[in-house]
């Protein structure tokens, strides 16, 4: 008896959660999901940014801006090694740690 009021205590929650979560899904537009999910995947380089406006900024005819786009290419080149963390990294990272705790001798 106790095990058939678990079993029906967990299909009810089963439902409600698959409930809850086709509303979310109604209400979530997948444009704007794929967008956010693709920024935690794929995180922009500000890097990349820096060196697109450095380049324009040389190849304007005004000497002025030569200068501040040397600049920005330069320094789009020293961040090119600060790219931003992604899940992929993390996964990464966290495996090594947990080899290496793993390793221990106690």
């Amino acid at each position: 008896m106790q095990d058939k009021k678990a079993l029906q205590t967990a299909a009810g929650s089963l439902v409600r959660v698959a409930e809850a979560k086709s509303e979310v899904a109604k209400k979530t537009e997948a444009s704007n999901l794929a967008r956010h999910v693709e920024g935690l995947t794929k995180p922009k380089s500000p890097s990349s940014t820096m060196k697109k406006a450095g380049i324009a900024l040389i190849a304007a005819p005004d000497p002025v801006t030569g200068v501040a786009g040397v600049a920005l290419l330069a320094s789009s080149f020293a961040l090119k090694n600060k790219e931003p963390t992604k899940i992929a990294d993390i996964a990464t990272e966290t495996r090594k740690i947990l080899r290496e705790i793993q390793s221990f001798r106690i």
